[in-house]
Parts: structure tokens; C-alpha cells; sequence
């Protein structure tokens, strides 16, 4: 499965949360200004942003609660388990959590990022579609 593949199978699975849910602000936000924070910061700081920022447990899409994806604090655990979908995925690293990712990314940083920014930016473009 190629990237675009991948978002589009992802956006279908933001779609029917959207229709369980009023709404999927908190992922829509955190999808839209992911791509310029790495771009300005680089990928480990904002990663360890979005990791300071996240409430409660990191879920996947499929199993978040409709709050999970509307609360501010913990769209940012949402998306910042998205990202480690898409590192295990598409980055050649494994990691099962978001402080194993940031250890992983940080050996390569620069690489990865490469690897993984143009999925970020069509996530961005497919969940603000959605919404």
C-alpha cells in the first residue's frame, strides 16, 4: 500500500467517526498544524509538543471515544497515535508508543521526516475535507 492509499483509507475511517460523532474538530486541528510545526521545528520537537499536550491514553481512531476526537488535550493523543501508525508504516522504524517513536526518530531524524512529511500534508488536506 502506497501512502496515498494509506490516507485515503484513513480518511474513510475520520469519516464514519464523524458520523458517530457531531464532530472531529480536535483530530481536524491537530492534522492541519502538524505539517508546519515539523516544518518550522523539526520532527522530534513536535512530536515531544504534541506528546506535552495529550490527555489521557494515546487511541487509535477506530477505538477513541467521540470526546477523544473533539477534546482539544486529547485530539492531540489521537493524532499523535496516527503518527505512529504512519513512522511503523512508511518511517522503517518500529515503535509501539509515542516516547519510543520520538527515541527511534531521533537517530534519523532528517530521514524519516523526508519519508513522512508528504503524509502528513495529505492527511491534513483529507481530514479538513472531512470536516
Amino acid at each position: 500500500m502506497d501512502y496515498i492509499d494509506y490516507v485515503i483509507e484513513y480518511g474513510k475511517k475520520l469519516e464514519s467517526k464523524k458520523l458517530q460523532c457531531k464532530n472531529i474538530d480536535a483530530f481536524v486541528r491537530r492534522a492541519e498544524d502538524f505539517p508546519s510545526l515539523v516544518a518550522q521545528e523539526g520532527l522530534v520537537p513536535a512530536m515531544t509538543f504534541y506528546y506535552a499536550k495529550a490527555e489521557g491514553k494515546v487511541n487509535n481512531l477506530e477505538s477513541a471515544e467521540c470526546d477523544e476526537v473533539e477534546n482539544e488535550g486529547k485530539g492531540y493523543s489521537v493524532y499523535l497515535m496516527f503518527l505512529t501508525d504512519v513512522l511503523n508504516k512508511f518511517g522503517n522504524i518500529k515503535c509501539n508508543n509515542s516516547l519510543e517513536c520520538i527515541k527511534e526518530v531521533r537517530k534519523n531524524e532528517l530521514i524519516i521526516t523526508r519519508k513522512i512529511l508528504p503524509i502528513l500534508i495529505e492527511m491534513k488536506k483529507v481530514a479538513k475535507m472531512i470536516d
